[in-house]
């Protein structure tokens, strides 16, 4: 039986045997039976690095900046890519496409950590940083990374079978995945990705309750078990509720938010409810109560929260919640161990983008450039 087809039949099993069975999110992302995405190389790292799964070291002692020699002892079709080239290499420029550096995953990361613009230098293999401040330039794919994160939780909680019992939460209570932008139509472009991949990935399809322009609802195997199948019934219970919503902060309290996306967060108001301190305020406590419980002492934890905030954004200086946040990750608090924070500049995360978009940007206005492009939290202009 393949994956997929293992995937499929959980909402057949009896929910008191579903488990969180679960593949890692790289594994879901990029196979055939689930969203079938190549991610490019920085990306997969900053996933990794969230979900806390081990970076490739080149264990095989691959030549990283040349094809592999077939007669290589440990050469696998499985390891190149279309080049003939080690697949897990990470290959970086400067803007220009010049001044090419080849590294391994852990040797990136640590790079990153020495510049200043990551804070941790390892990842330490299940060390999951659940809140994750990403500083990314324009058309990094920044809604593609978050996106794939939304489909991926949600992928999990449909594997519990019954998530309101593994969090000991109410049954009535609707689990929410939610993304919050500066306004509706820039929160939409994230949820309407994030829908795309509900509709093509056959595993969600025996789930999905209602698809509509704002939301999507899906029905846990527990759900289908007691109330129906959505399918038979429109009316039959739901438990799962995908959302986005404008930066109010009023709107937004009360909520049981598993995870919370802040899409283009330092771009929110800086003062009153659209402020995106107000806002961060009011749903950083709705994500504070997933830990898993026993279900013989639902007053008992079994294990750390597991909800999630994600901010992420292009930067727009040394100010505002944004900011603040990824400084609070380089601190020696308590505050710092859950979070991840990483700044990389667009020429680094998508190696498609032609180096005459960033030539032409810079020379128009080189401090605009280094914010929008290169993600840094600066207010200086940068030399040639």
């Amino acid at each position: 039986m393949s994956l997929a087809d293992l995937a499929a039949a959980v909402g057949r099993r009896s929910v008191d045997d579903a488990v969180d069975d679960s593949v890692d999110i790289i594994t879901f992302i990029e196979s055939a039976w689930g969203l079938g995405l190549r991610l490019f190389p920085v990306q997969r790292i900053i996933l990794k690095a969230h979900y806390g799964i081990p970076l490739d070291d080149n264990p095989h002692g691959f030549p990283l900046d040349a094809p592999i020699p077939p007669d290589h002892p440990s050469y696998s079709p499985d390891l190149v890519d279309e080049d003939g080239c080690y697949l897990y290499r990470i290959v970086t420029t400067d803007f220009r496409r010049e001044d090419t550096r080849y590294r391994t995953e852990a040797e990136y990361l640590y790079h990153l950590h020495e510049e200043g613009r990551c804070n941790i230098r390892e990842v330490i293999p299940g060390d999951q940083r659940r809140e994750m401040v990403l500083s990314v330039g324009r058309r990094s794919g920044k809604t593609l990374i978050t996106s794939c994160i939304v489909a991926y939780e949600n992928y999990k909680l449909l594997l519990l079978g019954n998530p309101q019992r593994h969090y000991g939460s109410s049954q009535s209570n609707v689990i929410q995945l939610i993304s919050v932008a500066t306004d509706k139509d820039q929160a939409g472009l994230l949820y309407q990705e994030a829908a795309g991949h509900f509709t093509k990935c056959d595993f969600f399809r025996p789930y999905m309750a209602n698809s509509t322009q704002s939301f999507a609802t899906f029905q846990t195997p527990y759900d289908i078990d007691r109330y129906g199948a959505y399918t038979d019934n429109p009316k039959a219970r739901y438990s799962l509720k995908v959302t986005f919503r404008s930066c109010v902060a009023k709107g937004l309290r009360g909520g049981a938010n598993i995870l919370v996306a802040l899409d283009e967060v330092a771009h929110f108001g800086d003062k009153g409810q659209a402020s995106a301190d107000e806002v961060y305020q009011a749903v950083e406590p709705s994500t504070r109560t997933f830990s898993p419980k026993d279900p013989n002492n639902l007053t008992r934890s079994l294990g750390e929260n597991e909800g999630r905030i994600i901010l992420i954004s292009s930067p727009l200086g040394k100010q505002g919640l944004f900011y603040k946040q990824f400084r609070l990750g380089f601190g020696s608090n308590k505050a710092a161990d859950n979070l991840l924070c990483i700044q990389a500049p667009t020429w680094e995360v998508n190696p498609t983008v032609p180096a005459a978009t960033f030539v032409a940007s810079y020379l128009k206005d080189p401090n605009i450039f280094f914010t929008e492009y290169g993600a840094e939290f600066t207010d200086r202009t940068r030399g040639w």
